[in-house]
C-alpha cells in the first residue's frame, strides 16, 4: 500500500491465510499459501467518425470477469472433506454454496490480522489434489479456487 508517494507504508509479511466461510461446509480454514487474487476488466475498442469527419479511436469498457482467490494447504481429512463437499454443492447448483465470508491475511507468530478482505457470494469453482507418489515423502496439497461476486479490502 502506498502512503502520499513519498514513503511506503508498511508492507505485508504473510504467514499463514484463514479463510471463514461459516455458511458453508469448509467452514474455518487456515491455508499456507495463497496463489494470489485475481479480478478483471477488459476494454474494447471504439472507433467512429465525430462530426468533422474526423475518426476518433477510443477504448472503452470491457467484459468483466469475476474475482478468483487461490488458496493451498497441505491436504487433510478434514481440511479435504470441507473443501470437497463445499465444491460439489457448487458442482450441483446449489445456490446456497454461494457464501459471504473473509480472507485474512496474518503475519508468523502473530494474532493480529495484515490485511483482510470481506468475500460476496464465494463458492469453489476449482479444486486440484496435488500429483502422489508412493515412498515420498513430499507432502500432498490440496488447492482450491474460489469464485465470488465481489471481494473488497476490510476495514478496522
Amino acid at each position: 500500500m502506498m502512503g502520499n508517494g513519498a514513503t511506503q507504508d508498511t508492507v505485508v509479511s504473510a504467514a499463514r491465510f484463514v479463510a471463514d466461510f461459516q455458511g458453508t461446509p469448509m467452514g474455518t480454514l487456515a491455508f499456507s499459501e495463497l496463489g494470489g487474487i485475481n479480478s478483471k476488466v477488459g476494454s474494447s475498442e471504439y472507433i467512429y467518425n465525430d462530426a468533422r469527419g474526423d475518426t476518433v479511436h477510443t477504448k472503452q469498457f470491457g467484459k468483466t470477469e469475476p474475482p478468483t482467490i487461490t488458496l493451498k494447504r497441505a491436504l487433510d481429512a478434514a481440511g479435504n472433506t470441507a473443501i470437497l463437499l463445499w465444491h460439489q454443492q457448487a458442482r450441483a447448483g446449489d445456490p446456497a454454496a454461494r457464501q459471504d465470508g473473509t480472507l485474512s491475511v496474518y503475519r508468523s507468530g502473530s494474532t493480529e490480522r495484515e490485511a483482510w478482505y470481506v468475500i460476496h457470494k464465494a463458492w469453489i469453482s476449482e479444486v486440484t489434489i496435488t500429483a502422489m507418489k508412493a515412498g515420498s515423502s513430499d507432502v500432498a496439497m490440496i488447492e482450491c479456487k474460489l469464485t465470488c461476486e465481489s471481494i473488497v479490502p476490510g476495514k478496522s
